[in-house]
């Protein structure tokens, strides 16, 4: 008993020694934890004071006893970002474990660090890994930092699925939805992209994949194709990158590549709109129209809004000679085109979002942008229950009603694709796919051409020619629009000799204030024939006539008289001039004798044509906007600094056409048809689109539609841009049309026409298929893609070694300075036509000479012989540099013939005629046109290249009178002047006799 006793006294000494223990000890841990607490109180204090060493020492010292859940090292990382140690804050916020409240947002720090540092690969893996745990409200943080990612990886199709699954969960859903649209519709910073990759993780393989993405882009498929190789090495069943090799497959027109892609891709991220989209693709590499055919036709089931299906279906249709078929795919395009321009007008303007959330909605339906209809339709369902204008925000707890934020986060949760039951892409096409395994080594029709012949050199040689001239376009600190669009040159023998002067428009002060300094005022180059060029423009009167006419834009060229002598017309801000040559070597000024004097607004490029085949010329003028000069339009940013306007703040001006009435112009311009004053235009050419014997008009308008003016007769035009495929590109809604160009590009004797457009939208290029119809053939001949990252001006269709085909100039300078993120200055490209059946043109600038990787703010562009040696110059004018001569040096060309029209019963330079002829078994078709390029006059002279022919067999030309004239059997290397009712081909004066080739 006494033992039991004794044990158990025991038994409550050592209970209470370790009560005592563990009271203690949680008294000990209490005091501890308020110690810590303490601590982390006086830190988060040191932060917040701005004490940062201070608070870094006291949570570096907490951190190794205590994280408060994650909170400590998340201070610590904030308290070493703000002081500038980046790896110090990463390694800080890398030990906060994923069950930690903090750790949504310490990955989201570390994902953006992370990417700014250009790690682009550990930020994806980072960011991966927090959306897999973090819980619904902190999600879109981290969805935001993703989709910057992927947009530096140029992961496209993933940043647009983000956003459809994030849309409702922010503040700003609205905003969401407009990024979406941009998304698809806006133009890339591609320099900017292109510098933040060149300052990444060089051994990133995230950063290669971005690289690829840029080249794609960009049209430089063989780099992109070892990038991507470069990356399947790291990650050999990557998808994003496989998803990226069967993007370059798609742009580079490569069968093979697409199968192997394919093969790696499951089926349902392709809707089965898109897969029929694909079964297109593959059908037109077949060469099978049927197919291709009925592929688009199941696509517009699902989408009945896509304008390059519709277009698409239109070309074919024409190929097949189904014109009335043709129309109507054209008219249901264009109402593709008004949506997507309304659309576009109003997701613009911020403050609009909301009141016009239910017609963004309705619109996003007419666009089958299906997910976005819903979601506008959600947020004017919130704005109608809220009776606000204000942001509606799905995530906020006081959300307009339940339902809506349901109904918004079910439509976020629907965004992924339809199953196709685990099939891959190339399972889903496999029937296309090995039907068209037989064709693998042909291509489509427009695929390049072998025997490219010479290649193409230039070099600047204004210096030495003593063409010393510097456009000024006066630059005002409201940056006044008509400054940035200024600029034009012109090519003209004002005296007669065979030679080419030129004529340079300056700028100068935009106010209306008369000019004296020389170097402000037009200058004219007298060519001397030798190389070199002399300023004539004090002794020609040229320099005082225009001195007093205010801020000159463009030029143009023509014999509006009749008497032989080319005259000229210029475009001034708010007045025309005309310039009367005398023949005496000099001008007058004729604007208020010939009827054109008053206030003008803001003309631009102009055409001399004859455009009722009266035998004289009228004359075409486009106006862009209303002009008061006592009350500019200017247009401010957020940071409240002006920037030249969007056309569609300024209003717009209606073109004007006069009808030359025995030297004195009438304006005609209701009476002939030209009532739309909607256009903003900046380029025209007369051409005979139809062949039908008269003059039509095609003018580029600035963000609206382009118009196509056909020729009805008795002066009388109809408007058919929409009807004919020419108002917009493929791509559904209008551009921002500059310079004009037009001629057979693919010789099939119907003249193609060609538009250069702002930075984002390329050039394009419409391919004449015949009764005035046209087809898109931007993409399938490449100047989409090697256009695309250019603001291009002035161009003009030339045939620069000689082929036999007409070759592409364009001068390229964006309007606004938005360095870094796009370029300002742009390099002139030189387009090779290589067709075989179709336009195909390939960008050979980089080997054509220096001149071509100068950048400049180009605006003018004339092309023509100016040294008469058979090869094709061009003077290039730019914003505030002085004018280029690209001097064309290309070794052993082809040979040529060169003809100069003159009317005797027709207009007397021809302005209309049409010029086919034969040599070496070909045959070449040109026209003599008014107008072209921006603000520029080129050469009158028609230029065929000839090959290896050494004679020309024919020249026949159908004068716009009607009548036909023929003459055979002409040498080539030669120049003739071709008069109407003549049968001799006559030398043509000042040219240079070469010795024949042997």
């Amino acid at each position: 008993m006494r033992a039991k006793r004794s044990r158990f006294r025991v038994g409550v000494i050592l209970f209470a020694a370790a009560t005592f223990a563990v009271v203690a000890g949680l008294c000990g841990r209490a005091y501890q934890l308020q110690t810590w607490r303490s601590e982390l109180a006086q830190a988060r204090k040191a932060v917040a004071d701005g004490r940062l060493g201070a608070a870094r020492e006291q949570l570096t010292r907490l951190a190794e006893r205590w994280t408060n859940d994650g909170e400590v090292p998340f201070l610590l990382g904030e308290c070493e970002l703000a002081r500038g140690r980046r790896e110090e804050a990463l390694a800080a916020l890398a030990q906060i474990p994923s069950a930690s409240p903090y750790f949504p947002r310490a990955a989201d720090l570390r994902a953006t660090h992370l990417l700014n540092s250009g790690r682009y690969a550990q930020a994806e893996e980072v960011l991966t890994q927090a959306l897999a745990v973090a819980p619904e409200a902190e999600r879109y943080p981290l969805e935001r930092t993703m989709t910057r990612l992927y947009r530096f990886e140029g992961r496209f199709d993933e940043v647009r699925e983000l956003l459809r699954a994030s849309w409702g969960r922010g503040p700003e859903p609205a905003a969401v939805l407009k990024e979406l649209w941009l998304l698809d519709y806006s133009s890339m910073p591609i320099e900017a992209w292109r510098a933040a990759l060149g300052k990444a993780e060089a051994d990133d393989d995230r950063v290669w994949l971005g690289q690829a993405r840029h080249a794609i882009l960009t049209g430089r498929f063989a780099d992109a194709r070892a990038l991507l190789d470069r990356c399947l090495k790291r990650r050999p069943d990557d998808l994003p990158v496989w998803r990226a090799r069967l993007d370059l497959a798609l742009a580079d027109d490569d069968l093979d590549g697409f199968r192997e892609a394919s093969a790696r891709l499951a089926a349902d991220r392709w809707s089965d709109a898109d897969i029929h989209g694909l079964r297109a693709w593959i059908a037109r590499r077949r060469r099978d129209p049927q197919a291709e055919r009925l592929a688009l036709q199941a696509l517009l089931k699902d989408r009945p809004a896509d304008a390059p299906a519709l277009e698409r279906l239109a070309a074919l249709a024409l190929e097949s000679n189904a014109a009335p078929e043709a129309e109507d795919l054209h008219r249901l395009k264009a109402r593709t085109d008004v949506a997507k321009d309304r659309f576009r007008k109003l997701i613009l303007d911020d403050g609009l979002l909301f009141e016009r959330a239910g017609e963004l909605a309705e619109l996003s339906r007419t666009l089958d942008r299906d997910f976005d209809a819903r979601a506008w339709s959600l947020l004017a369902e919130a704005r109608a229950v809220a009776s606000t204008t204000a942001p509606v925000s799905f995530a906020a707890s006081a959300s307009p009603t339940d339902s809506i934020v349901r109904q918004a986060r079910a439509l976020s949760a629907s965004t992924g694709s339809a199953s196709s039951g685990g099939d891959t892409l190339a399972q889903r096409l496999d029937d296309v796919l090995r039907g068209s395994a037989a064709n693998d080594s042909e291509s489509i029709a427009s695929k390049p051409s072998g025997g490219r012949g010479p290649v193409p050199m230039f070099v600047d040689d204004a210096e030495r020619a003593g063409l010393r001239f510097v456009f000024d376009n006066g630059q005002t600190p409201e940056h006044l629009l008509p400054e940035t669009m200024s600029g034009g040159v012109g090519l003209i023998d004002y005296d007669g000799d065979g030679w080419l002067d030129a004529y340079c428009v300056q700028g100068g002060s935009i106010r209306e204030a008369p000019r004296s300094p020389a170097d402000m005022l037009d200058r004219l180059f007298r060519n001397q024939g030798d190389g070199t060029f002399k300023d004539v423009s004090d002794e020609t009167g040229v320099a005082a006539l225009v001195g007093s006419k205010g801020y000159g834009l463009g030029v143009t060229v023509g014999d509006y008289d009749g008497d032989g002598r080319p005259d000229l017309f210029l475009s001034r801000l708010a007045r025309y001039v005309l310039l009367r040559n005398k023949g005496d070597g000099g001008f007058e000024d004729v604007t208020d004798a010939a009827g054109l004097a008053g206030r003008r607004d803001n003309p631009t490029s102009a055409a001399f044509a004859d455009l009722d085949n009266d035998g004289d010329l009228d004359l075409f003028v486009c106006h862009y906007m209303l002009w008061d000069p006592a009350d500019p339009r200017t247009c401010k940013n957020e940071k409240g600094e002006f920037f030249y306007c969007d056309p569609s703040k300024v209003e717009p001006a209606p073109n004007r056409v006069f009808r030359n009435d025995g030297g004195r112009y009438t304006d005609v311009s209701t009476a002939a048809g030209f009532t739309d004053a909607g256009g903003r235009s900046l380029g025209v050419v007369a051409a005979d689109v139809d062949d039908d014997g008269k003059l039509d008009l095609f003018v580029s308008n600035d963000g609206t539609a382009n118009y196509l003016y056909m020729n009805q007769g008795d002066f009388r035009f109809e408007e058919s841009a929409l009807v004919s495929g020419v108002a917009g590109n493929a791509g559904g809604g209008y551009q921002a049309g500059m310079g004009v160009a037009c001629g057979d590009l693919d010789g099939d004797g119907r003249p193609e026409l060609m538009v250069t457009n702002f930075y984002g939208e390329g050039t394009t290029l419409y391919r004449n298929m015949g009764g005035g119809l046209f087809s898109d053939a931007s993409s399938s001949s490449g100047l989409g893609v090697a256009s695309r990252y250019l603001l291009g001006f002035g161009m003009a269709m030339l045939d620069v070694a000689n082929r036999g085909r007409l070759d592409v100039m364009v001068v390229n300078g964006h309007v606004n300075d938005n360095r870094p993120f796009y370029l300002y200055a742009m390099p002139a490209r030189l387009y090779e036509n290589r067709s075989t059946g179709g336009p195909k043109l390939v960008d050979v600038s980089e080997q054509a000479g220096e001149p071509w990787a100068a950048l400049r703010v180009g605006r003018g562009l004339a092309a023509g012989d100016l040294d008469n040696d058979g090869r094709v110059d061009a003077l290039i004018l730019s914003q505030n540099e002085p004018l280029a001569y690209f001097h064309n040096t290309t070794a052993d060309p082809g040979r040529f013939v060169v003809v100069q029209l003159e009317g005797t019963r027709s207009n007397r330079e021809g302005v209309g005629a049409r010029v086919t002829i034969e040599a070496g078994g070909r045959r070449q078709t040109s026209q003599r046109m008014g107008g072209g390029s921006y603000q520029s006059a080129c050469d009158p002279r028609l230029h065929f290249g000839l090959g290896a022919a050494d004679r020309v067999t024919s020249i026949e030309v159908r004068w716009p009178t009607g009548k036909t004239d023929r003459w055979t059997d002409l040498a080539a290397d030669s120049a003739y002047l071709l008069k109407e009712e003549s049968a001799v081909a006559m030398p043509l004066k000042g040219w240079i006799e070469k010795p024949a080739k042997p």
